[in-house]
């Protein structure tokens, strides 16, 4: 592994770590007694929350979210633009991009294919709608207005864009002036997810290729 050791003890304490980083942590407290005293902090809060609840495997999310939480998730490198984009401290944007490897707080958008996120932005996005999207391979976002303006961050996978064909990737942000109309569509080859801030979209228009 690469990084602070310290950075898998919230993970080791709660038995979300694998062979390799169990092996990693132990034999960096065995060399330190004052890693053994941090970690043996985590354990005990571990431990008080194990006693007020039955005891549970963690989800398969718990890891990423744990990660992310101490700045060494999937989407550390677009952290700071998303904080930027929906106007929230860098802690608050971890803990929000935490959220994208929770599958409970994912709902069918009402396409197919498409799921989504829904969440309250900072002061800065008062007015518009904020969330994650995600579309499963070659899932098509329907066309639409836009009434006011709208900025996409992509965060994992490839989004194409139904107006010029244009394909946008991870850590990639798209702006849409108001009265843009256009669909977009997911690559082919894998799950695209991204974070958008739109001041008003109209949708049940016709695609001037589809009259």
């Amino acid at each position: 592994m690469t990084g602070d050791v310290r950075d898998l003890f919230p993970l080791y304490a709660v038995g979300a770590v694998d062979a390799d980083e169990r092996r990693a942590v132990e034999a960096a407290i065995a060399a330190d007694p004052a890693l053994a005293a941090e970690l043996a902090a985590y354990e005990d809060a571990a431990g008080l929350l194990a006693s007020a609840a039955p005891a549970v495997r963690p989800g398969a999310h718990v890891k990423a979210r744990l990660m992310t939480a101490v700045g060494a998730g999937r989407f550390e490198p677009q952290v700071s633009v998303f904080a930027k984009l929906f106007d929230v401290a860098v802690e608050r944007a971890r803990e929000m991009l935490g959220w994208i490897d929770n599958p409970r707080k994912w709902v069918p958008s009402g396409l197919p294919g498409v799921m989504a996120v829904h969440f309250a932005a900072g002061p800065a996005c008062a007015g518009a709608d904020t969330g994650y999207l995600e579309l499963q391979p070659g899932a098509v976002f329907a066309f639409h207005e836009h009434v006011g303006e709208e900025t996409t961050l992509v965060l994992a996978g490839t989004i194409i864009d139904g107006e010029d064909g244009r394909a946008y990737r991870p850590g990639d942000v798209v702006v849409k002036a108001p009265g843009t109309r256009h669909d977009f569509r997911a690559g082919p080859d894998e799950v695209a997810i991204s974070a958008v801030r739109a001041f008003g979209v109209r949708y049940g228009l016709v695609k001037p290729n589809d009259e």
